[in-house]
């Protein structure tokens, strides 16, 4: 379909550009007219068919991507997603908009301006038309190149956009750590690259530019020349044919002048296009859309691992596993224990195909894998992972995403509803569902941001029990919970695990103690293996994990009774950590934002030369260049009229005749080869001077657009339209329409103003009576057409801005959580949702496009008439004897030349608006100041400091805005200086809350939160923050090497030595050091290429390495096996001498030790003493710890 458009266009084009060349000296003025005012629709047809084209694109890209094998994500950010289809896509439709049909007619006028002269004189014409070839040459290579070292610049441009959403896709991260600078410095570094080939190009367009009016120029020149040589030889009747072949030239020059900067365009189009198609077509290595395998009728779901060996694809070398044998009996709980690293995740990952192993074979039923239908294969299988995936979407939705893979039949939503609502029961989350004011229909927020990690859980393993699966994977199902839900839903689980094939892989040995068996994994080998009690009494490696787990309760006594009570979602009264009340439910349509606000800013706005004018004046280091570019554009522009005074004095020429007629010819000859020089060099210095300067301004503004962002409150980046995906695309797009309007195309329309301009000026001075006449006959109608269609397509930008935002946070979010697509097969239900997004733009932009092209069609066409009307006035003066021949020619040619350069900038509008859009958004985020990060203050207080409390938290309240109901409620706290303290309680109750406060995240509602004595506000903020280090529950790391992302927010003097120290604090150095290149590995996308436990003491290094005075911990451990735990347990008590230390856990062996132990509930500190007391209390911490006692 796109391909038979872009043939109509480009026939469409080619005749209407035809038509408006066909013409004499002073002919077919009506047909000329009615002609190029059929070139509206067929443009018209263009743009509107390009939102179909560009549409294809993105949809086809986003099915490439999703169809992609998981290796492929190892070493591909999905941020390079949200990059790839706004740039990319957007490059594409501006090239293909408008901007082709404007090229192909401009070719098309400058092929049929030549053949009409050849009907006139085809031997003058054939000398004329040798500069043809050489055009041809001259745009061919300068199109080759520029083509090239465009590819390079969106290469790069996509690998910074990937940094940037993995930046933005973690910013409490990077906010703790104030590691902002280093990201803003490690993006800048791509956009320096990015630069030097952005000034390569420089050279290009210049000499792209400068020959093509050089040539034709030259040509006009040698046209006259010849043609008055033989007119004086009798070879051609009069000087009117030479006058005809002389505007047919000068034709071509005008096209010239709207075909540069579209080939410019389409230049990167083409090279964006090819990014995009180059993946949509790239074939995946295990394709989940296959057709091919087989399915088992009947299948019972019995698996085997027969000598399975397998390497990851980023580190061939390194076996994870080694020549294993595993039997996972059909209707039977396999558990699979072991250190970080040695393979358990990895097993799971084959069963669903997620990779392919080396050797071996991995067979379900006795049929292998690899001859099974991958579809059918994952519709078998549940899973729920250490890090669970949400949707941003409503938890209806996000559980029933489990259906989608099997339910052969429709079924009608009241059933979908019961099968959810049960499902939900069994996970231990519907009354938690309910409680919230839109039950089911309440959206979750990216990745689930707006619940607990617990609450997230339970979601997930609702989507896992509504799939009833023949096999369940559980991959640390309830790390994430809570003593009191954990014991809650491993019940759940153990019922719903009966008969099906189960694989659990865990740290905490308590919930695989009902396993059938047990593997024992080390070092990608199977070390032991059988049930819990046999490996207890074979007393080895698995004992002695279980042993490194024991929780005392020796402070209950000998006959305390088991509490059954394990109060349950009542007791939790789940107070949701970012509240949902204000959030848009399903009825509001989540893929449809507000458009009255994106209308309102727009109409806001201050206006594209103010933008301008403030972004030049806030870089005055290229005051040289702008100089020259300006100094350029008055001598380009100024070629025009002068070209005017030159074609009419030619055309006077002919009064004359013999000797003086030639004489005067090779003396107006070689003025219009002057004129062609000066072109050259003219037009040279235009397309180098602003290719340097939008290349230097662009990538300051780029960087420091990343910078503004970075800098912002936590509370701005968890506002409904400030994701992360849309913000990197924000930060993609937005730049490039900055660029397209601050390259050469500013040039051009600088030329076209001072074209006006000059030719009002001369037509005025040389007859003010027909330029006045011509002039306020046309320029009116051409100014209110344009300025129209500039307000049009403004308003319809900004509100089609908002959808397309919305599809590509969709579509990067589903590529972020590609295993979960995978593991639920849902690549073609995100296809269509993708699809859906799409459409509405798209749409609309049929009806918006209309009327754009008929305002365009005036603008353009509306010159025409003004023609007309000057050559009737003006023959009427010339009649009368008021004005000379050469008076009329002058003022004549000057009007065209006028008219013409208000249609051609006109259609410079679709990148005006969006330029102008753009500047505003960058400008007004730089100039937004952040109340806490922006704040200053007093610094660290003195360690000497009188104060022995460390921390104090009086009467301090807090909720997520005004209308929101309370987090916490009156808690009163104090931690003393060097105290080890722990936060425990139900998921949701506001532990990492208070983690947040304490990293100043957030500022308290009520109450205050001291430090040191010190109102916490009231402190420089970057002051205190250095002193603190968090180490989350969800670890992230960053491009770049292992030990890049352990300095990441250590002075610039830190020492290697504390580095490797505080690497084996954290019991993670003999693993660095095992790698081939050590403390110099890449950690690839994520750090996905270590294992969670591996990222997680990476993290706690991290922590380690900037010597905080106070330490964090908000489920630091919650990956790590019980080895690992045990020395990081060590090593964080010996890193705990001398500074405080603040834990928030639900592993409730990890804080056993803790000098204080804070129960939460509801926002409230409910209990409060050390382990010992907290179980003579026989209170909530008590009941926990029973959940959790291995011995109890």
């Amino acid at each position: 379909m796109g391909i038979l458009v872009s043939a109509r266009l480009g026939v469409a084009a080619i005749w209407v550009g035809s038509s408006s060349g066909g013409r004499d000296l002073f002919g077919q003025f009506v047909d000329v007219f009615n002609d190029v005012s059929k070139t509206t629709p067929e443009q018209k047809r263009a743009a509107v068919n390009v939102n179909a084209i560009t549409r294809t694109l993105r949809k086809e890209y986003v099915r490439g991507v999703l169809h992609q094998e998981i290796g492929y994500f190892d070493s591909h950010h999905p941020g390079s997603v949200a990059t790839s289809i706004s740039n990319n896509a957007d490059l594409v439709h501006n090239g293909l908009s408008e901007r082709l049909g404007i090229a192909i007619q401009a070719i098309s006028m400058l092929v049929s301006s030549f053949i009409i002269a050849f009907t006139k004189n085809w031997r003058l014409t054939l000398v004329t038309s040798t500069s043809l070839p050489v055009l041809a040459v001259a745009t061919a290579a300068t199109i080759k190149l520029d083509s090239g070292l465009e590819s390079k610049i969106l290469a790069i441009q996509t690998e910074a956009g990937t940094l940037a959403e993995e930046v933005l896709g973690s910013i409490p991260t990077i906010i703790a750590y104030d590691a902002g600078k280093k990201m803003v410095s490690k993006y800048a570094s791509y956009l320096e690259r990015a630069k030097t080939y952005s000034k390569k190009r420089g050279p290009t367009l210049g000499a792209q530019y400068c020959l093509d009016y050089f040539v034709l120029l030259s040509a006009y020149a040698l046209a006259f020349w010849y043609g008055v040589t033989l007119v004086n030889r009798g070879r051609i009747a009069s000087g009117g044919t030479v006058a005809t072949v002389l505007l047919c030239i000068n034709q071509g020059t005008t096209a010239l002048m709207t075909l540069a900067p579209s080939i410019e365009e389409i230049t990167k189009a083409a090279s964006a296009a090819r990014g995009l198609l180059i993946l949509a077509k790239r074939k995946s290595g295990i394709d989940p859309s296959s057709t091919a395998g087989k399915t088992i009728t009947q299948f019972l779901g019995d698996i085997e691992l027969r000598k399975v060996t397998f390497a990851y694809p980023l580190r061939p070398n390194m076996k994870v596993l080694d020549s294993v044998d595993a039997h996972f009996p059909r209707g039977k709980s396999t558990a699979i224990v072991g250190a970080s690293g040695c393979g358990k995740s990895t097993i799971v990952s084959l069963i669903q195909r997620w990779y392919d192993y080396q050797t071996g074979d991995l067979t379900f039923d006795g049929v292998s894998i690899r001859h099974l239908n991958l579809q059918w294969l994952r519709s078998q299988i549940g899973l729920v992972q250490q890090e669970p995936t949400l949707f941003n979407d409503t938890i209806r939705q996000n559980v029933a995403y489990g259906l989608r893979s099997t339910s052969a039949t429709p079924m009608s939503t009241e059933e979908q509803q019961l099968q959810i609502q049960a499902a939900c029961k069994q996970a231990n989350i519907h009354d938690f569902i309910e409680s919230l004011p839109q039950g089911y229909d309440t959206v979750v927020g990216e990745r689930g941001g707006l619940i607990s990690g617990g609450q997230k859980q339970r979601i997930a393993i609702a989507r896992c029990i509504i799939s009833d699966p023949r096999i369940m994977l559980l991959d640390e199902a309830t790390a994430a919970l809570d003593p009191t839900s954990e014991a809650i839903i491993q019940a759940t689980l153990d019922t719903v695990a009966k008969n099906r094939t189960t694989i659990i892989i865990a740290h905490k040995l308590s919930t695989v103690r009902k396993a059938d068996n047990i593997l024992v994994m080390q070092n990608g080998k199977i070390v032991e293996q059988g049930p819990y009690s046999a490996l207890i009494e074979k007393n080895g490696i698995f004992a002695g994990l279980a042993a490194k787990q024991t929780l005392s309760m020796d402070g209950a006594g000998e006959n305390i009774e088991k509490v059954d009570a394990i109060e349950d979602c009542s007791q939790e009264r789940i107070v949701v950590e970012k509240t949902l009340a204000e959030v848009p439910s399903v009825n509001e349509k989540v893929f449809a934002p507000s458009l009255s606000s994106g209308s309102d800013q727009e109409e806001s706005q201050p206006h594209m030369w103010q933008s301008l004018q403030k972004m030049m004046a806030g870089h005055r280091g290229l005051r040289v260049w702008s100089v020259v570019g300006i100094l350029t554009c008055l001598a380009a522009g100024a070629v025009y009229p002068v070209q005017a005074f030159l074609f009419a004095k030619m055309i006077t020429v002919f009064q004359l005749e013999g000797a003086q007629l030639q004489s005067r010819a090779n003396f107006w000859a070689s003025m219009f080869f002057v004129l062609a020089v000066s072109t050259l060099v003219s037009y040279a210095a235009l397309g180098y001077s602003f290719t340097i300067a939008a290349s230097t301004i662009v990538r300051y503004y780029q960087a420091s657009y990343f910078s503004s962002m970075l800098r912002q409150d936590m509370a701005w980046f968890q506002e409904q339209e400030n994701p992360s995906t849309v913000l990197t695309s924000r930060l993609a797009t937005d730049v490039q329409q900055l660029n397209g309007l601050f390259s050469v195309t500013l040039g051009f329309i600088l030329i076209v103003i001072v074209d006006l301009i000059s030719s009002m000026a001369l037509s005025i001075a040389i007859g003010w009576k027909l330029a006045l006449v011509s002039l306020f006959g046309c320029l009116p109608p051409i100014i209110m057409a344009g300025a129209g269609r500039m307000k049009l397509e403004s308003y319809h930008r900004a509100r089609n801005l908002l959808f397309y935002e919305e599809s590509v946070r969709y579509a990067s979010e589903a590529v972020g959580a590609i295993k979960t697509v995978a593991s639920l097969s849902l690549e073609n239900e995100v296809y269509q949702r993708y699809k859906r997004r799409l459409s509405i733009p798209v749409h609309r932009s049929y009806k918006n496009t209309l009327f754009s092209m008929i305002l365009y069609a005036l603008a353009d066409s509306i010159y025409l008439l003004a023609m007309g009307l000057a050559f009737w006035y003006g023959g009427t003066l010339v009649s009368k004897g008021e004005y000379s021949s050469q008076q009329f020619f002058i003022v004549f040619t000057a009007i065209i030349s006028g008219g013409q350069a208000a249609g051609i900038f006109f259609g410079y509008t679709n990148n005006i608006t969006k330029a102008r859009s753009a500047a505003n958004r960058i400008l007004a985020l730089q100039d937004r100041k952040a109340i806490i990060n922006d704040s200053a203050g007093a610094p660290w207080p003195d360690d000497n400091a009188k104060d022995s409390h460390m921390i104090v938290f009086d009467n301090v309240s807090f909720s997520y805005g005004s209308r929101h109901s309370a987090i916490l409620r009156s808690i009163d706290l104090s931690i003393r200086r060097g105290q080890t303290v722990a936060l425990v309680g139900s998921s949701g109750s506001g532990k990492s809350t208070m983690i947040a406060l304490l990293e100043r995240f957030f500022d308290v509602t009520g109450g205050a939160i001291r430090i040191q004595g010190h109102v916490i506000q009231n402190l420089d903020v970057r002051s205190y923050r250095s002193k603190v280090a968090l180490v989350s529950q969800e670890t992230n790391l960053y491009q770049g090497t292992v030990y890049e992302n352990l300095t990441l927010g250590a002075a610039e003097d830190v020492s290697e030595v504390c580095v490797i120290e505080a690497c084996k604090n954290a019991n993670i150095h003999d693993y660095i050091t095992s790698l081939p290149e050590g403390y110099h590995t890449q950690c690839g996308v994520r750090g996905k290429t270590f294992s969670g436990g591996q990222r997680q003491r990476i993290a706690i290094a991290r922590a380690l390495v900037r010597d905080p005075a106070i330490l964090l911990l908000d489920e630091a451990t919650s990956a790590l096996d019980s080895d690992s735990e045990r020395s990081v347990q060590e090593a964080l008590k010996k890193a705990a001498a001398g500074r405080t230390t603040v834990a928030v856990a639900h592993r409730l062996s990890t804080v056993k030790d803790s000098d204080v132990i804070f129960v939460l509930a509801n926002g409230q500190v409910t209990e409060q003493g050390d382990h010992e007391a907290l179980i003579r209390y026989r209170g909530i911490y008590f009941a926990m710890c029973q959940a959790q006692g291995l011995n109890s």
